[in-house]
């Protein structure tokens, strides 16, 4: 699951929703009954790693090392972008 931000067409309010990676596109109404798109903002990294499941990795995810093992595992690059799809 992920944070995504909406924004309304028709009043600019912007919305907030955990979705997971696949329901991403499915943009939820706004409280004023507008229709709402997904837009691309900024994200913060947390430092401390608590456990997690990984949408991108499809594991389970214990800790930075743990999740560098997995990558190496799937073959996946250490760079965002570059070997994911």
């Amino acid at each position: 699951m992920m944070i995504y931000e909406y924004q309304c067409d028709v009043c600019k309010q912007l919305t907030t929703a955990w979705k997971s990676v696949a329901d991403r596109n499915n943009a939820p109404k706004c409280e004023c009954g507008g229709d709402t798109k997904k837009i691309i903002s900024g994200y913060s990294v947390v430092p401390d790693l608590q456990p997690y499941f990984d949408d991108n990795l499809e594991s389970h995810i214990k800790s930075k090392q743990h999740r560098k093992q997995v990558m190496r595992e799937q073959g996946v690059a250490e760079k965002y972008g570059k070997g994911w799809m």
